[in-house]
Protein backbone atom coordinates (compact mmCIF):
# COMPACT_ATOMS: atom_id res chain seq x y z
CA UNK A 1 0.00 0.00 0.00
CA UNK A 2 1.33 3.63 -0.77
CA UNK A 3 1.92 6.16 1.44
CA UNK A 4 0.09 9.25 0.75
CA UNK A 5 2.59 11.63 2.43
CA UNK A 6 5.27 10.24 0.70
CA UNK A 7 3.55 10.37 -2.86
CA UNK A 8 2.96 13.75 -2.11
CA UNK A 9 6.05 14.37 -0.67
CA UNK A 10 7.44 13.06 -3.84
CA UNK A 11 4.96 15.08 -5.79
CA UNK A 12 6.39 17.69 -4.36
CA UNK A 13 9.88 17.30 -4.84
CA UNK A 14 9.52 16.50 -8.66
CA UNK A 15 7.42 19.80 -9.13
CA UNK A 16 10.57 21.96 -7.63
CA UNK A 17 13.57 19.83 -9.13
CA UNK A 18 11.02 20.76 -12.92
CA UNK A 19 10.93 24.44 -11.22
CA UNK A 20 14.88 24.90 -10.25
CA UNK A 21 15.14 23.32 -13.92
CA UNK A 22 13.46 25.83 -15.95
CA UNK A 23 15.16 29.08 -13.15
CA UNK A 24 18.79 27.90 -14.61
CA UNK A 25 17.57 27.66 -17.86
CA UNK A 26 16.47 31.60 -17.27
CA UNK A 27 19.53 32.62 -15.49
CA UNK A 28 21.53 31.45 -18.60
CA UNK A 29 19.66 33.58 -20.89
CA UNK A 30 19.43 36.67 -19.00
CA UNK A 31 22.78 36.43 -18.27
CA UNK A 32 23.70 36.52 -21.91
CA UNK A 33 22.26 40.22 -21.91
CA UNK A 34 25.48 41.45 -20.29
CA UNK A 35 27.81 38.66 -19.70
CA UNK A 36 29.49 39.64 -23.32
CA UNK A 37 30.32 43.33 -22.22
CA UNK A 38 33.61 42.41 -21.48
CA UNK A 39 34.65 40.10 -24.30
CA UNK A 40 33.56 42.63 -27.08
CA UNK A 41 36.72 44.20 -27.17
CA UNK A 42 38.62 40.48 -27.70
CA UNK A 43 36.01 39.47 -29.78
CA UNK A 44 36.50 42.56 -31.91
CA UNK A 45 40.36 42.26 -32.31
CA UNK A 46 40.12 38.12 -33.05
CA UNK A 47 37.44 38.47 -35.76
CA UNK A 48 38.75 42.20 -37.26
CA UNK A 49 35.26 43.38 -36.08
CA UNK A 50 34.33 46.87 -36.78
CA UNK A 51 32.58 49.18 -34.05
CA UNK A 52 29.31 48.32 -35.94
CA UNK A 53 30.07 45.41 -36.05
CA UNK A 54 31.07 45.62 -32.52
CA UNK A 55 27.85 47.02 -31.59
CA UNK A 56 25.77 44.34 -33.10
CA UNK A 57 27.07 41.61 -31.00
CA UNK A 58 24.76 43.02 -28.20
CA UNK A 59 22.30 44.51 -30.20
CA UNK A 60 21.89 41.24 -32.72
CA UNK A 61 20.61 39.53 -29.14
CA UNK A 62 18.99 42.24 -27.46
CA UNK A 63 16.36 42.80 -30.35
CA UNK A 64 14.95 39.89 -30.96
CA UNK A 65 14.98 39.08 -27.03
CA UNK A 66 12.92 42.31 -26.35
CA UNK A 67 10.51 42.88 -29.33
CA UNK A 68 9.79 38.48 -29.64
CA UNK A 69 8.75 38.29 -25.47
CA UNK A 70 5.28 39.36 -25.25
CA UNK A 71 3.98 37.47 -28.70
CA UNK A 72 6.13 34.33 -27.42
CA UNK A 73 4.50 34.38 -24.14
CA UNK A 74 0.80 34.11 -25.73
CA UNK A 75 1.92 31.62 -27.88
CA UNK A 76 2.63 29.77 -25.16
CA UNK A 77 -0.43 29.85 -23.90
CA UNK A 78 -2.14 28.94 -26.79
CA UNK A 79 0.65 25.95 -28.30
CA UNK A 80 1.79 24.99 -25.32
CA UNK A 81 4.34 26.01 -23.27
CA UNK A 82 6.37 23.14 -22.05
CA UNK A 83 6.66 22.56 -26.27
CA UNK A 84 8.41 26.09 -26.79
CA UNK A 85 10.22 26.21 -23.81
CA UNK A 86 12.23 22.99 -24.88
CA UNK A 87 12.44 24.29 -28.68
CA UNK A 88 13.65 27.76 -26.99
CA UNK A 89 16.24 26.14 -25.24
CA UNK A 90 17.49 24.34 -27.47
CA UNK A 91 17.79 27.12 -30.30
CA UNK A 92 19.85 29.08 -27.46
CA UNK A 93 21.93 26.87 -27.14
CA UNK A 94 22.39 26.04 -30.73
CA UNK A 95 23.07 29.87 -31.16
CA UNK A 96 25.82 29.26 -28.01
CA UNK A 97 27.62 26.33 -30.28
CA UNK A 98 27.62 28.55 -33.16
CA UNK A 99 29.09 31.63 -31.37
CA UNK A 100 31.56 30.20 -29.47
CA UNK A 101 32.84 28.23 -32.77
CA UNK A 102 32.53 31.53 -35.47
CA UNK A 103 34.80 32.22 -37.26
CA UNK A 104 33.85 35.38 -38.76
CA UNK A 105 31.88 38.52 -37.55
CA UNK A 106 29.10 37.88 -39.85
CA UNK A 107 28.84 34.16 -38.66
CA UNK A 108 28.49 35.66 -34.52
CA UNK A 109 26.10 37.94 -35.28
CA UNK A 110 23.37 35.66 -37.19
CA UNK A 111 24.65 32.99 -34.04
CA UNK A 112 23.57 36.04 -31.76
CA UNK A 113 20.38 36.63 -33.63
CA UNK A 114 19.49 32.81 -32.58
CA UNK A 115 20.08 33.07 -29.04
CA UNK A 116 17.72 35.91 -28.65
CA UNK A 117 15.07 34.10 -30.52
CA UNK A 118 15.71 31.22 -28.40
CA UNK A 119 15.54 33.13 -25.34
CA UNK A 120 12.58 34.74 -26.05
CA UNK A 121 11.06 31.80 -27.29
CA UNK A 122 11.98 29.93 -24.05
CA UNK A 123 11.84 33.28 -21.40
CA UNK A 124 8.17 33.58 -20.75
CA UNK A 125 7.34 30.54 -20.88
CA UNK A 126 9.31 30.08 -17.52
CA UNK A 127 6.98 32.01 -14.82
CA UNK A 128 3.96 30.26 -16.60
CA UNK A 129 4.96 27.01 -15.65
CA UNK A 130 5.90 27.62 -12.88
CA UNK A 131 2.36 29.04 -11.79
CA UNK A 132 0.73 26.18 -13.71
CA UNK A 133 2.61 23.29 -11.78
CA UNK A 134 2.93 24.82 -7.84
CA UNK A 135 -0.04 24.76 -5.83
CA UNK A 136 -1.24 28.36 -5.06
CA UNK A 137 0.75 28.78 -1.16
CA UNK A 138 4.20 28.14 -3.29
CA UNK A 139 3.78 30.37 -6.19
CA UNK A 140 5.29 33.77 -4.17
CA UNK A 141 8.31 31.80 -3.09
CA UNK A 142 8.59 30.71 -6.72
CA UNK A 143 8.42 34.44 -8.12
CA UNK A 144 11.24 35.19 -5.59
CA UNK A 145 13.20 32.47 -6.93
CA UNK A 146 12.95 33.81 -10.45
CA UNK A 147 13.55 37.62 -9.21
CA UNK A 148 16.50 36.17 -7.43
CA UNK A 149 17.49 35.12 -10.78
CA UNK A 150 16.22 37.85 -12.73
CA UNK A 151 18.48 40.22 -10.65
CA UNK A 152 21.82 37.82 -10.45
CA UNK A 153 21.30 37.41 -14.31
CA UNK A 154 20.68 41.53 -15.04
CA UNK A 155 23.86 42.27 -13.04
CA UNK A 156 26.39 39.35 -12.42
CA UNK A 157 27.40 39.65 -16.72
CA UNK A 158 30.37 41.90 -16.15
CA UNK A 159 31.51 39.92 -12.82
CA UNK A 160 31.21 36.41 -14.68
CA UNK A 161 32.31 37.46 -17.85
CA UNK A 162 35.31 39.08 -16.01
CA UNK A 163 36.22 36.03 -14.67
CA UNK A 164 35.99 33.88 -17.46
CA UNK A 165 38.44 35.79 -19.38
CA UNK A 166 40.78 35.60 -16.78
CA UNK A 167 40.76 32.61 -16.56
CA UNK A 168 40.86 31.94 -19.86
CA UNK A 169 39.55 27.80 -19.34
CA UNK A 170 41.25 25.93 -21.93
CA UNK A 171 42.80 28.47 -23.87
CA UNK A 172 39.21 28.90 -25.35
CA UNK A 173 39.48 33.01 -24.48
CA UNK A 174 36.16 34.98 -25.61
CA UNK A 175 34.74 31.59 -27.20
CA UNK A 176 34.44 29.89 -23.73
CA UNK A 177 31.64 32.69 -22.67
CA UNK A 178 29.00 31.32 -25.36
CA UNK A 179 30.43 27.27 -25.04
CA UNK A 180 29.95 27.52 -21.07
CA UNK A 181 26.06 28.55 -21.64
CA UNK A 182 25.50 24.91 -23.33
CA UNK A 183 25.93 22.33 -20.63
CA UNK A 184 23.04 24.32 -18.70
CA UNK A 185 20.70 24.50 -21.45
CA UNK A 186 21.09 20.37 -21.86
CA UNK A 187 20.63 19.91 -18.27
CA UNK A 188 17.56 21.93 -18.19
CA UNK A 189 16.37 20.25 -21.00
CA UNK A 190 16.87 16.84 -19.56
CA UNK A 191 15.06 17.82 -16.60
CA UNK A 192 11.94 19.31 -17.45
CA UNK A 193 11.43 16.13 -20.38
CA UNK A 194 12.11 13.76 -17.39
CA UNK A 195 10.10 15.60 -14.48
CA UNK A 196 7.14 17.87 -16.25
CA UNK A 197 4.29 15.99 -18.02
CA UNK A 198 3.16 17.79 -21.59
CA UNK A 199 -0.54 17.90 -19.96
CA UNK A 200 -1.19 20.67 -22.80
CA UNK A 201 -3.84 20.52 -25.42
CA UNK A 202 -3.53 22.54 -28.59
CA UNK A 203 -4.97 26.07 -29.55
CA UNK A 204 -8.72 25.80 -29.83
CA UNK A 205 -8.52 29.25 -31.52
CA UNK A 206 -5.80 30.72 -33.97
CA UNK A 207 -3.30 32.74 -32.82
CA UNK A 208 -3.22 36.64 -33.45
CA UNK A 209 0.10 36.33 -35.76
CA UNK A 210 -0.72 40.02 -37.19
CA UNK A 211 -0.79 41.85 -33.81
CA UNK A 212 2.07 39.76 -32.73
CA UNK A 213 4.24 40.55 -35.76
CA UNK A 214 3.24 44.43 -35.24
CA UNK A 215 4.46 44.45 -31.38
CA UNK A 216 7.81 42.98 -32.47
CA UNK A 217 8.48 45.44 -34.90
CA UNK A 218 7.42 48.76 -32.64
CA UNK A 219 9.57 46.95 -30.08
CA UNK A 220 12.32 46.10 -32.21
CA UNK A 221 12.18 50.12 -33.14
CA UNK A 222 12.15 51.61 -29.59
CA UNK A 223 15.34 48.60 -29.02
CA UNK A 224 16.85 50.38 -31.74
CA UNK A 225 17.01 53.31 -31.78
CA UNK A 226 17.87 53.38 -27.66
CA UNK A 227 20.89 51.62 -28.58
CA UNK A 228 21.87 53.07 -32.07
CA UNK A 229 20.45 56.45 -31.67
CA UNK A 230 23.64 58.00 -30.27
CA UNK A 231 26.39 56.09 -32.40
CA UNK A 232 24.46 56.96 -35.96
CA UNK A 233 24.14 61.00 -35.30
CA UNK A 234 20.46 60.48 -34.29
CA UNK A 235 19.51 61.17 -38.26
CA UNK A 236 15.95 62.25 -39.07
CA UNK A 237 14.40 58.68 -39.81
CA UNK A 238 15.74 57.40 -36.28
CA UNK A 239 14.37 60.44 -34.55
CA UNK A 240 11.33 58.96 -35.65
CA UNK A 241 11.50 55.45 -35.01
CA UNK A 242 10.66 55.62 -30.89
CA UNK A 243 6.89 57.97 -31.72
CA UNK A 244 6.04 55.64 -34.40
CA UNK A 245 6.79 52.73 -32.54
CA UNK A 246 4.69 54.37 -29.73
CA UNK A 247 1.73 54.87 -31.96
CA UNK A 248 2.26 51.48 -33.22
CA UNK A 249 1.91 49.80 -29.86
CA UNK A 250 -1.21 52.52 -29.02
CA UNK A 251 -2.40 51.12 -32.50
CA UNK A 252 -2.54 47.36 -31.64
CA UNK A 253 -3.19 47.90 -27.46
CA UNK A 254 -6.67 50.12 -28.98
CA UNK A 255 -7.55 46.58 -31.25
CA UNK A 256 -6.95 44.34 -28.88
CA UNK A 257 -9.50 46.47 -26.13
CA UNK A 258 -11.99 46.07 -28.79
CA UNK A 259 -11.80 42.82 -28.54
CA UNK A 260 -10.86 39.94 -31.66
CA UNK A 261 -13.04 37.38 -33.52
CA UNK A 262 -13.89 34.37 -31.32
CA UNK A 263 -12.13 32.30 -33.58
CA UNK A 264 -8.85 34.68 -32.69
CA UNK A 265 -6.73 34.18 -29.31
CA UNK A 266 -6.31 37.66 -28.22
CA UNK A 267 -2.50 38.65 -28.06
CA UNK A 268 -3.04 40.80 -25.02
CA UNK A 269 -5.72 39.54 -23.12
CA UNK A 270 -8.52 42.19 -21.94
CA UNK A 271 -8.34 40.73 -18.51
CA UNK A 272 -4.85 42.01 -18.18
CA UNK A 273 -5.49 44.98 -19.94
CA UNK A 274 -8.06 46.10 -17.84
CA UNK A 275 -6.20 45.49 -14.69
CA UNK A 276 -5.15 48.27 -13.09
CA UNK A 277 -2.97 46.72 -10.10
CA UNK A 278 -1.05 44.47 -13.10
CA UNK A 279 -0.77 47.37 -15.36
CA UNK A 280 0.43 49.82 -12.42
CA UNK A 281 3.30 46.88 -11.23
CA UNK A 282 4.12 46.64 -15.31
CA UNK A 283 5.14 50.01 -15.53
CA UNK A 284 7.01 50.60 -12.48
CA UNK A 285 8.86 47.14 -13.82
CA UNK A 286 10.12 49.91 -16.21
CA UNK A 287 10.91 52.25 -14.57
CA UNK A 288 13.18 49.89 -12.09
CA UNK A 289 14.97 48.22 -14.87
CA UNK A 290 15.44 51.56 -16.53
CA UNK A 291 17.78 52.57 -13.98
CA UNK A 292 19.66 49.75 -12.59
CA UNK A 293 20.90 47.64 -15.77
CA UNK A 294 23.46 50.85 -16.62
CA UNK A 295 25.36 50.92 -13.31
CA UNK A 296 26.97 47.72 -13.09
CA UNK A 297 27.59 48.25 -17.25
CA UNK A 298 28.98 51.62 -16.75
CA UNK A 299 31.43 50.22 -13.62
CA UNK A 300 32.76 48.08 -15.77
CA UNK A 301 33.65 50.23 -18.48
CA UNK A 302 34.76 53.00 -15.73
CA UNK A 303 36.64 50.81 -13.44
CA UNK A 304 39.01 49.48 -16.21
CA UNK A 305 39.56 53.35 -17.30
CA UNK A 306 39.96 55.02 -14.32
CA UNK A 307 42.18 53.04 -12.10
CA UNK A 308 42.70 50.24 -14.72
CA UNK A 309 41.69 47.01 -13.11
CA UNK A 310 42.27 43.82 -15.07
CA UNK A 311 38.83 41.95 -15.84
CA UNK A 312 38.96 39.72 -12.80
CA UNK A 313 39.61 42.36 -10.12
CA UNK A 314 36.40 45.03 -11.83
CA UNK A 315 34.56 40.97 -11.59
CA UNK A 316 36.17 40.95 -7.51
CA UNK A 317 34.97 44.80 -7.55
CA UNK A 318 31.23 44.76 -8.50
CA UNK A 319 30.62 40.89 -6.37
CA UNK A 320 28.70 42.42 -3.78
CA UNK A 321 26.03 43.59 -6.29
CA UNK A 322 24.83 40.27 -7.16
CA UNK A 323 25.67 38.24 -3.95
CA UNK A 324 23.16 40.96 -1.66
CA UNK A 325 20.71 41.52 -4.89
CA UNK A 326 20.50 37.29 -4.00
CA UNK A 327 19.77 38.55 -0.63
CA UNK A 328 17.45 40.93 -1.42
CA UNK A 329 15.25 38.87 -3.66
CA UNK A 330 15.12 36.09 -0.86
CA UNK A 331 14.11 38.14 1.84
CA UNK A 332 11.27 40.01 -0.69
CA UNK A 333 10.03 36.25 -1.46
CA UNK A 334 9.60 35.80 1.85
CA UNK A 335 8.50 38.49 3.35
CA UNK A 336 4.67 39.63 2.20
CA UNK A 337 3.54 42.84 4.62
CA UNK A 338 0.20 44.02 4.33
CA UNK A 339 0.22 46.75 2.08
CA UNK A 340 1.79 45.46 -1.07
CA UNK A 341 3.92 48.61 -1.26
CA UNK A 342 6.40 48.60 1.25
CA UNK A 343 9.07 46.23 -0.28
CA UNK A 344 8.93 48.00 -3.62
CA UNK A 345 8.91 51.24 -1.50
CA UNK A 346 11.92 49.53 0.97
CA UNK A 347 13.99 48.90 -2.14
CA UNK A 348 13.87 52.03 -4.47
CA UNK A 349 14.88 53.96 -1.42
CA UNK A 350 17.88 51.75 -0.84
CA UNK A 351 18.70 51.73 -4.18
CA UNK A 352 19.14 55.04 -4.79
CA UNK A 353 20.86 55.95 -1.53
CA UNK A 354 23.57 53.32 -2.74
CA UNK A 355 23.80 55.08 -6.68
CA UNK A 356 24.12 58.19 -4.14
CA UNK A 357 26.85 56.89 -2.49
CA UNK A 358 28.70 55.74 -5.37
CA UNK A 359 28.60 59.12 -7.30
CA UNK A 360 30.00 60.38 -3.89
CA UNK A 361 32.98 58.26 -3.95
CA UNK A 362 33.81 58.72 -7.37
CA UNK A 363 33.88 62.80 -6.58
CA UNK A 364 36.09 62.06 -3.21
CA UNK A 365 38.11 59.41 -4.74
CA UNK A 366 38.64 60.99 -8.57
CA UNK A 367 39.83 57.72 -10.84
CA UNK A 368 41.89 56.14 -7.91
CA UNK A 369 38.79 54.38 -6.86
CA UNK A 370 39.00 51.42 -5.46
CA UNK A 371 36.90 48.14 -4.45
CA UNK A 372 36.79 48.40 -1.32
CA UNK A 373 34.91 52.00 -1.38
CA UNK A 374 32.21 50.59 -3.76
CA UNK A 375 31.34 47.67 -1.29
CA UNK A 376 28.72 49.01 1.03
CA UNK A 377 27.25 51.15 -1.99
CA UNK A 378 26.97 48.05 -4.42
CA UNK A 379 25.23 46.04 -1.76
CA UNK A 380 23.05 48.74 -0.67
CA UNK A 381 21.69 48.78 -4.94
CA UNK A 382 21.76 45.17 -4.90
CA UNK A 383 19.64 44.35 -1.89
CA UNK A 384 17.14 46.97 -2.71
CA UNK A 385 16.79 45.73 -6.26
CA UNK A 386 16.40 42.02 -5.40
CA UNK A 387 13.27 43.79 -2.98
CA UNK A 388 11.80 45.82 -5.66
CA UNK A 389 12.19 43.65 -8.61
CA UNK A 390 10.28 40.30 -6.70
CA UNK A 391 8.08 42.65 -4.85
CA UNK A 392 6.31 43.69 -8.17
CA UNK A 393 6.83 40.70 -9.93
CA UNK A 394 4.53 38.91 -7.48
CA UNK A 395 2.65 41.27 -6.88
CA UNK A 396 1.68 41.83 -10.82
CA UNK A 397 1.52 38.11 -11.53
CA UNK A 398 -0.85 37.50 -8.05
CA UNK A 399 -3.71 39.64 -10.05
CA UNK A 400 -3.71 37.57 -13.03
CA UNK A 401 -5.49 34.10 -13.45
CA UNK A 402 -3.39 30.91 -14.80
CA UNK A 403 -5.31 31.11 -18.23
CA UNK A 404 -2.93 34.22 -19.07
CA UNK A 405 0.07 33.46 -17.14
CA UNK A 406 2.25 33.35 -20.17
CA UNK A 407 1.14 36.50 -21.60
CA UNK A 408 1.74 38.31 -18.53
CA UNK A 409 5.13 36.64 -17.86
CA UNK A 410 5.36 38.03 -21.75
CA UNK A 411 4.58 41.41 -20.65
CA UNK A 412 6.57 41.44 -17.66
CA UNK A 413 9.79 40.17 -19.09
CA UNK A 414 9.38 42.72 -22.47
CA UNK A 415 9.14 45.35 -19.39
CA UNK A 416 12.00 44.38 -18.19
CA UNK A 417 14.43 43.93 -21.60
CA UNK A 418 13.30 47.34 -22.60
CA UNK A 419 13.85 48.73 -19.27
CA UNK A 420 17.87 47.01 -19.45
CA UNK A 421 18.27 48.98 -23.45
CA UNK A 422 17.35 52.01 -22.31
CA UNK A 423 19.11 51.92 -19.04
CA UNK A 424 22.51 50.88 -20.84
CA UNK A 425 22.23 52.89 -23.70
CA UNK A 426 21.28 56.51 -21.63
CA UNK A 427 23.97 55.58 -19.12
CA UNK A 428 26.81 54.29 -21.81
CA UNK A 429 25.71 57.84 -23.77
CA UNK A 430 25.83 60.09 -21.29
CA UNK A 431 29.05 58.49 -20.37
CA UNK A 432 31.00 58.42 -23.47
CA UNK A 433 29.41 62.09 -24.52
CA UNK A 434 30.78 63.43 -21.21
CA UNK A 435 33.29 66.17 -22.27
CA UNK A 436 34.92 66.18 -18.07
CA UNK A 437 38.15 65.03 -18.99
CA UNK A 438 37.82 62.27 -16.52
CA UNK A 439 36.91 58.94 -16.38
CA UNK A 440 35.39 59.58 -12.39
CA UNK A 441 33.53 62.60 -13.08
CA UNK A 442 32.03 61.03 -16.85
CA UNK A 443 31.23 58.19 -14.50
CA UNK A 444 29.15 60.18 -11.99
CA UNK A 445 27.35 62.71 -14.83
CA UNK A 446 26.26 59.35 -16.06
CA UNK A 447 25.35 57.74 -12.88
CA UNK A 448 22.92 60.96 -12.11
CA UNK A 449 20.34 59.22 -14.67
CA UNK A 450 19.62 55.82 -12.32
CA UNK A 451 19.82 57.91 -9.48
CA UNK A 452 16.98 60.04 -10.90
CA UNK A 453 14.95 56.80 -11.96
CA UNK A 454 15.15 55.63 -8.54
CA UNK A 455 14.43 58.83 -6.72
CA UNK A 456 11.04 58.54 -8.85
CA UNK A 457 10.50 55.13 -8.39
CA UNK A 458 10.75 55.89 -4.43
CA UNK A 459 7.92 58.63 -4.94
CA UNK A 460 5.75 56.88 -6.60
CA UNK A 461 6.61 53.39 -4.65
CA UNK A 462 5.34 55.72 -1.46
CA UNK A 463 2.48 57.13 -3.02
CA UNK A 464 1.05 53.46 -3.70
CA UNK A 465 1.64 52.40 -0.27
CA UNK A 466 -0.18 55.66 0.96
CA UNK A 467 -3.23 54.97 -1.31
CA UNK A 468 -2.85 51.65 -0.51
CA UNK A 469 -3.61 52.18 2.93
CA UNK A 470 -6.22 54.88 2.58
CA UNK A 471 -8.46 52.24 0.26
CA UNK A 472 -8.04 50.04 3.30
CA UNK A 473 -9.38 52.74 5.60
Amino acid sequence: MSNPQSDQSHAKGAQWTAVWALLLAAFVTLLDVTVVNLAVPSIAADLQATDVESQWILLAYLVPLASLLLPLGRFGDALGRRRLFLFGVADFALGGLAAGTAQSINVLIAARVLQGVGAATMMPQVLALTQVILPSDQRRQAVGYFGMVSALGAVAGPIIGGAILTIDLFGLGWRAVFLLAIPPCILSSLIVVSFLSPGESGPSKRIDVQNGALIALAVTGLVFAAVQGRTMGWPIWMMGLPPASVLLLAYVIQAQRRGMSDRVEPLLPPALLMSAPFLRRASMMLLVFSGIAGVPFLLAIALQAGPQLSPGEVAMALAAHPIFAVAGATVAGRWSPANPWTVPSLGAVLTCVGIVLIVIAFAQTGDDISAPVLLIPLALVGFGMGLSNVALMSGALAQVSIDVAGAASGMLQTAQQIGITFSIAIVGGLYFASTSGTTSNAASAALLFPGAVFALASVLCGLGAIFQRKGET
